[in-house]
């Protein structure tokens, strides 16, 4: 993998004078996909803002999305981009009274049954956000345009631009959704909220208008005032006469909180009818992190209040292992999860901590529930809350896969940004000398071994 200052070498041959706008032409086309995503985002930073990025100590708010971009790579993530498969996961959280109605779902634009859509009606690609379609009167509407429309967004794939990685790999699908009539005759489009939400909790309010026409954008706090501040797009302008309170201000607060729980970032983004307030969208990149604040000063301000995962300041201790990178947030080296299968069954397991620190390793004991048990084997109990690893599900079922036929086995696990990767199988935990304490557990835990009948 080419470096950060050879690939700047590599793009700038020939004498070529590079700016951002040709590094963007480039990256359309293709050129630019063999970089890694960390070497992309460290050019791209530098050709927008002209300064470096700092991943090691992010502070603005730009720089804290980049770093997301990379270290936070929570596999739901994908199904929360999908404007498609959201649908479900958004039900489940807040209810289907705040879904837009689905009229149709294609795989390709060909593919579309016009006839069944009624008179008004939206078509939309579940992994892009340009390639929208609105037909407001059936007998007027142009199919051919629309299905020309569509089959470019077809072609687009979200993660090249600025390497989002939740787009990568979202299976292309057309939706029709229910067209949504706009109570203020004076507007062209719908009004957008978007939410800016940090760990839950919204902060501001970024309310879009007239996006067909002359856009606006507006910045307001959840008490609705407005704030001194735009962005992240400064083409667009604030509004002439600042856009009303909505009514449904508090139930949308609500929601947002609900959606944006457990997350360091997401901005949360709604609709509101005269009868309904409805979900559009979770967005966890705006602008992909390539926005701008007027005044600047806003970008460090807004990045005070994201909280990257982990401690220390939201930052993790990162190592590599085999080339991939690995997060321990609590601890000196990386957590090993060990897992006691007896005749094919997870039984309990085991976390090894601290490995390789100055307090030396600690071995904890959970049962399937991930309660502490109450017994210790060679080594002492670690005195840190050991959290559940996200993949906890997945390692079980392919412990019990891996120790299928076999009357004890001891499968370990990693779990590298929440998924889990194998690490070994054992057949004899300490050669079978390890002592416990108490000394009960030896012989409950022998009981668990059914040895064959012998003759």
């Amino acid at each position: 993998m080419a470096s950060y200052r050879t690939a700047l070498h590599l793009l700038r041959t020939n004498r070529l004078v590079f700016c951002s706008a040709a590094f963007e032409k480039m990256n359309k086309k293709g050129w630019l996909h063999w970089l890694s995503d960390k070497t992309f985002l460290r050019i791209a930073y530098y050709l927008k803002f002209g300064r470096k990025l700092d991943l090691k100590n992010p502070k603005s708010f730009n720089e804290k999305l980049q770093w997301l971009k990379l270290y936070d790579r929570r596999p739901e993530y994908v199904t929360m981009v999908d404007k498609f498969a959201v649908k479900d996961y958004v039900a489940n959280k807040i209810g289907d009274e705040f879904i837009i109605p689905t009229l149709g779902v294609w795989d390709k634009p060909d593919d579309i049954d016009f006839d069944s859509l009624p008179n008004q009606f939206v078509l939309k690609w579940n992994h892009d956000s340009k390639s929208v379609v609105i037909c407001e009167d059936k007998e007027n509407f142009d199919r051919n345009k629309a299905i020309e429309k569509l089959r470019y967004g077809e072609k687009v794939n979200g993660y090249w631009y600025g390497r989002e990685w939740p787009y990568k790999d979202v299976p292309p699908k057309i939706i029709a959704e229910k067209y949504l009539s706009q109570d203020d005759p004076k507007l062209h489009d719908f009004t957008d909220y978007k939410f800016f939400c940090f760990n839950g909790e919204p902060k501001y309010i970024q309310v879009i208008q007239n996006r067909r026409s002359s856009e606006t954008i507006d910045f307001f706090d959840t008490e609705w005032n407005p704030q001194e501040f735009i962005g992240l797009n400064l083409a667009a302008v604030p509004s002439a006469v600042l856009p009303s309170r909505p009514k449904a201000l508090d139930e949308m607060i609500e929601v947002a909180k609900k959606l944006s729980e457990g997350l360091a970032f997401s901005r949360i983004d709604l609709y509101e009818t005269s009868e309904h307030v409805y979900f559009g969208e979770v967005t966890f990149y705006p602008a992909s992190g390539f926005g701008e604040f007027k005044p600047e000063q806003w970008n460090t301000i807004i990045g005070d209040m994201l909280t990257l995962p982990g401690k220390n300041g939201g930052r993790y201790k990162a190592q590599i292992i085999n080339g991939l990178l690995s997060v321990d947030k609590c601890h000196s080296s990386l957590v090993d999860y060990k897992f006691m299968c007896f005749n094919g069954k997870v039984k309990c397991s085991f976390v090894c901590t601290g490995r390789f620190s100055k307090a030396g390793m600690k071995i904890t004991f959970y049962d399937n529930d991930w309660n502490i048990m109450p017994f210790e084997r060679c080594h002492p109990r670690d005195v840190t809350p050991i959290e559940k690893p996200y993949s906890y599900n997945k390692m079980v079922a392919a412990a019990e896969k891996l120790s299928a036929g076999l009357l004890f086995a001891r499968i370990d696990f990693y779990e590298i940004n929440r998924e889990p990767y194998f690490g070994e199988i054992t057949l004899y935990p300490g050669c079978g000398y390890e002592a416990f304490q108490p000394d009960e557990w030896d012989y409950r835990m022998g009981n668990w071994i059914k040895l064959p009948q012998q003759s």
